[in-house]
């Protein structure tokens, strides 16, 4: 079954962009312009698994729009993402003094990695990706070691960027771990 997702936001390219790159991880997209209409989509009855906000709109803010649901016991459980065009330190410490799941900055996070944030928050996926700095002494014996325990071939010296993909499993604090470059 699909995920419903709510996007907030009053930029309409951007509100395009994201709504295009979660249909096309197959979710059930709503949106609003602002958090007026997202509270007025949400209040007529739309249940929603996730509300991915901005944080500065006319009418109600995206802070406003969070408190709103926190004071509101049966919405207070729909996990919310922040989209921060600004990713001002103040906002973000703002957020996570409301409990917000994410806080994501625009600019920074690409579509295509919001929406990879968004499936860690529900539980879709539960890969988690590490990016290894391979010149770190300590990093480049851990790439050697997994390129051949995994019959890998990443160079430590050579390779733009490599990685760590961590999948939990079912045993608590244990991983399935794979090196990617």
């Amino acid at each position: 079954m699909a995920k419903k997702i709510l996007i907030v936001d009053d930029d309409e390219l951007l509100l395009g962009i994201y709504a295009k790159n979660f249909r096309d991880k197959d979710f059930e997209v709503l949106t609003a312009r602002d958090g007026k209409e997202a509270w007025d989509i949400i209040s007529a009855g739309n249940i929603v698994d996730i509300i991915f906000t901005g944080i500065t709109m006319p009418r109600m803010t995206g802070f406003e729009l969070i408190a709103k649901l926190q004071a509101d016991p049966k919405l207070a459980h729909i996990p919310v993402a922040i989209n921060s065009h600004r990713g001002r330190p103040e906002d973000e410490e703002l957020a996570k003094g409301l409990m917000v799941d994410d806080f994501i900055i625009q600019g920074v996070t690409t579509p295509a990695e919001a929406v990879r944030r968004i499936e860690l928050i529900l539980g879709i996926k539960n890969v988690y990706k590490i990016i290894l700095i391979p010149n770190n002494g300590a990093a480049s014996a851990l790439i050697n070691f997994l390129n051949k325990q995994q019959n890998t071939n990443c160079d430590p010296v050579g390779s733009k960027e490599i990685f760590l993909e961590l999948e939990p499993k079912s045993e608590v604090g244990e991983f399935k771990v794979k090196i990617s470059c």
